[in-house]
């Protein structure tokens, strides 16, 4: 066994970002950007109103307060978009609103809730200060700062950015295609009607969603009866047609368990066959002839799906070009004590909630490798470190926050 730290290193020396591709903005939610993308100009481009008011001058206002207002000849209003350059003259004020390019000399905007208009007059009951409501030229970003990292995830908000900073198309790397090989003559489709012996296929599908979670979305998914050429025929398959292919069960030692020959007879280099963590000991990754990278998850179903979450996932991100691959990991102080056999790491299955000042975790029911129902509640893995025999109520410990989508 290896520990965790060494795998994941290993996992990540031999991946590649795919090729990238160019795409309309609003066709890119979900990749990441290939390169960095400055600004092109100042924000805001112009001084302009954070408010509906009235622009004026500060020689004009310095009296006013609630009680004591000034008056001011109402000259013009500038509603945003309107092009025309104002100046703004002693004595007098214009009338903005939220966006409005100011006039030239305005020093402050009274909101409109503290101006009363009657007549053509502005009287303003209000202490002003300079500055106020106004947004300055270049004070969110100036020309040329790097505003989206390369390796940024094209979210919502960063599509918006995009079209502000003047592009319709981004640059994003290409989505991998992905094969999914589960395997047992125990195994039959969801929604199956049960014979003695049968357990339904739920790995698949869990597999095939935690990689469409990630934007993937050409998944190829087999199940396979206990063969050795079933197997072989379907890996190499999905050798040649995919960038990754991921086979679940398999990978122990049963008289059934063909991942290994397969492996061989598919000249897959092995990097690494069994990991130091629990759940998820027999963990299988390589290279094919050409370079494909090959993960063999174990079969437990919670096995599968926290090694897709902390080696293959990784994987994935890297293919995918994001700028951080790893886990993000948060520290919890553990609701109850519990006891581990030294030598590997363990991540059990918790859910989270703030306690005070800290972020505790509770430890969710059934922690066996088989007890789907846990994980399906959790949202951490919590960290045991290998040589420990356990931890105790109220330790700080790092929990890996289960996040499927990012």
């Amino acid at each position: 066994m290896i520990p965790y730290s060494d795998a994941l290193r290993i996992v990540l020396d031999h991946i590649k970002a795919l090729p990238a591709e160019t795409l309309p903005v609003d066709k890119a939610l979900g990749r990441y950007l290939v390169r960095s993308v400055k600004a092109p100009a100042h924000s805001p481009r112009f001084e302009q109103s954070a408010m509906d008011g009235y622009a004026v001058k500060m020689t004009d206002v310095r009296r006013a307060r609630p009680g004591k207002p000034v008056v001011l000849e109402l000259t013009d209003e500038l509603p945003a978009g309107d092009q025309r350059r104002v100046a703004l003259r002693s004595g007098h004020t214009v009338k903005v609103f939220t966006g409005s390019r100011l006039p030239r000399g305005a020093e402050a905007v009274v909101m409109k809730e503290y101006v009363t208009l009657e007549g053509g007059k502005a009287s303003i009951e209000w202490k002003v200060a300079a500055g106020d409501h106004i947004r300055r030229v270049g004070e969110e970003y100036r020309r040329g700062d790097i505003i989206l990292p390369g390796g940024t995830r094209v979210t919502p908000p960063v599509v918006g950015m995009l079209v502000m900073l003047g592009k319709d198309r981004a640059t994003v790397r290409r989505l991998p295609s992905v094969t999914v090989i589960t395997m047992g003559d125990e195994l039959v489709p969801p929604g199956t009607r049960l014979g003695p012996g049968q357990i339904p296929d739920s790995n698949g599908p869990a597999v095939v969603a935690a990689l469409r979670s990630l934007g993937v979305a050409k998944v190829t998914h087999r199940r396979i009866k206990d063969s050795l050429s079933a197997l072989t025929r379907a890996m190499k398959s999905g050798v040649e047609k995919s960038d990754l292919l991921i086979t679940v069960g398999g990978a122990s030692v049963g008289d059934y368990d063909y991942v290994h020959d397969a492996r061989r007879a598919l000249k897959v280099h092995d990097l690494f066959m069994k990991v130091a963590i629990k759940p998820g000991k027999p963990n299988l990754f390589g290279l094919a002839p050409g370079g494909k990278p090959v993960f063999g998850l174990p079969g437990n179903p919670v096995s599968a799906l926290v090694s897709f979450h902390q080696l293959a996932k990784p994987a994935i991100l890297k293919m995918l070009g994001a700028a951080e691959e790893t886990p993000g990991a948060v520290p919890v102080r553990l609701k109850q004590t519990t006891r581990q056999k030294p030598g590997r790491l363990g991540w059990l299955r918790g859910r989270t909630e703030f306690s005070g000042d800290d972020l505790a975790a509770d430890l969710v029911t059934g922690q066996d490798s088989h007890m789907m129902s846990g994980l399906a509640l959790a949202d951490v893995l919590v960290e045991i470190p290998a040589e420990a025999t356990g931890a105790r109520t109220g330790e700080i410990l790092r929990a890996v926050r289960l996040d499927w989508d990012s």
